[in-house]
């Protein structure tokens, strides 16, 4: 399967600034990713919303639960916090040859794409405005994640008082600064979904100038 690759750094006027520290996580690269996942946009969206699934596409995973559960259910729509599925989750992952637990306590929102979000899309460059008139509003969910922290859910705050590490084993606290992926339906394809996705992770164990290289694999 083949995997498109782009890897950059946010652009503002205040970029020099950023990159002295005002901003966290400035100096850090963003990652997009482009590929066909042989899925459905909504059965892709499930599994990446599915705690108890992390594993089938995360081998390094020791386990993600829900933390809190605002809303449930990727096409709701209206409900008590807006449209489609939030909460708050813990993931423990455990690299290979490395002593540290990573931890990422993230809050996760996942929907269905709405005619905004196609505007946005087109937009910034993918397709154009006759496109859009053709198609209307692009089929497909969208799945967000943001690091949480502070108070509760600082490195060390409740979440984890009942850790427990095993010998020479410690907890390290990475954070998804922002994880974005947009799942569109392949036109005439219903079991295939075009996934692009954005990452932009902090990890205080990679040295910046190893960022990128691991924010690729």
């Amino acid at each position: 399967q083949e995997v498109l690759v782009w890897a950059g750094k946010a652009i503002s006027p205040s970029s020099r600034r950023a990159s002295n520290g005002r901003y966290h996580g400035a100096e850090l690269p963003l990652i997009k990713t482009t590929s066909i996942v042989r899925q459905s946009p909504k059965d892709l969206a499930e599994l990446l919303m599915d705690s108890e699934k992390v594993k089938v596409y995360n081998k390094m995973s020791m386990g993600r639960t829900d933390v809190k559960v605002f809303q449930t259910g990727i096409d709701t729509q209206g409900g008590a916090f807006g449209d489609g599925e939030s909460k708050i989750v813990r993931n423990l992952t455990k690299p290979p040859m490395v002593n540290s637990i990573i931890e990422f306590v993230t809050c996760m929102h996942a929907r269905k794409l709405c005619p905004s979000d196609t505007r946005i899309l087109y937009a910034n460059g993918n397709g154009s405005a006759e496109d859009e008139e053709e198609s209307g509003a692009m089929e497909g969910y969208i799945v967000v994640s943001r690091a949480v922290t502070g108070g509760a859910w600082s490195a060390n705050g409740d979440s984890n008082k009942h850790q427990h590490l095993g010998q020479g084993e410690t907890l390290v606290r990475n954070e998804i600064l922002l994880g974005v992926n947009i799942l569109k339906a392949v036109p005439g394809e219903p079991s295939k979904t075009e996934l692009t996705s954005v990452t932009h992770v902090y990890s205080p164990m990679i040295p910046q100038m190893l960022a990128k290289n691991a924010g690729v694999k």
